[in-house]
């Protein structure tokens, strides 16, 4: 895998409803709906912070090559070793990867990869486009993703995240994911450390493979 990820969503999330599909080529889809409130498309780029206004509508699907600029787009808005489009076409490429899009209505707003070996998935990408942060779309990405990969027998989801990155932390805490060690000097743009994250379904809180 060339290249280090840093899997910072950059979402500050309240709880999320799910309602999940599979259907044919899609993978999920669902409603993130406050009750006495209506979804739509954000105005002007912005999007509510869902306590006063209107939620969007996401939903999950395998991604294609057709999507490559705008997986390149979002990587570059929040990554600063972004990904050129020819390893994003390699992933695309990859039997063993799974890339997911994260859509609202028909534009991509989000994706997330992984590398899938038997029962156990990595992540190592996760990528929101900027004007639909804050609003739970990192959060329903990656519990859909977590969701439908159960349907294909894996059980095991492991990522690495930056030390400093404490909001990304307690998303991924608030999932289910445990802190598995450290993985000291990890990115090389600044020699911090990693925070090795996994997640077993279901296994009780708190208890360790043995």
């Amino acid at each position: 895998m060339q290249g280090e990820r840093d899997l910072t969503p950059a979402v500050t999330v309240p709880a999320v409803t799910v309602l999940a599909v599979k259907e044919a080529g899609v993978v999920g889809a669902g409603v993130v709906t406050p009750i006495g409130q209506t979804t739509s498309h954000p105005a002007d780029g912005k999007v509510s912070s869902g306590e006063t206004g209107d939620w969007p509508r996401f939903e999950v699907a395998p991604v294609s090559h057709f999507w490559l600029p705008k997986l390149v787009a979002i990587d570059s808005t929040w990554n600063p070793r972004h990904w050129s489009l020819r390893l994003f076409e390699q992933e695309l490429s990859n039997q063993f990867a799974a890339v997911k899009g994260l859509f609202v209505d028909t534009e991509l707003v989000g994706y997330l990869i992984a590398h899938i070996t038997f029962e156990e998935a990595h992540i190592v990408s996760l990528g929101l486009d900027p004007r639909w942060r804050r609003v739970g779309g990192g959060r329903y990405l990656l519990k859909e993703f977590i969701r439908s990969s159960r349907f294909e027998g894996v059980s095991v989801f492991t990522l690495d995240v930056r030390v400093s990155n404490e909001g990304a932390q307690r998303l991924y805490m608030s999932l289910g994911f445990e802190v598995a060690g450290v993985r000291k000097g990890y990115y090389s743009s600044n020699g911090e450390d990693a925070v090795s994250m996994r997640y077993e379904t279901g296994k009780p809180k708190g208890q360790s493979r043995g």
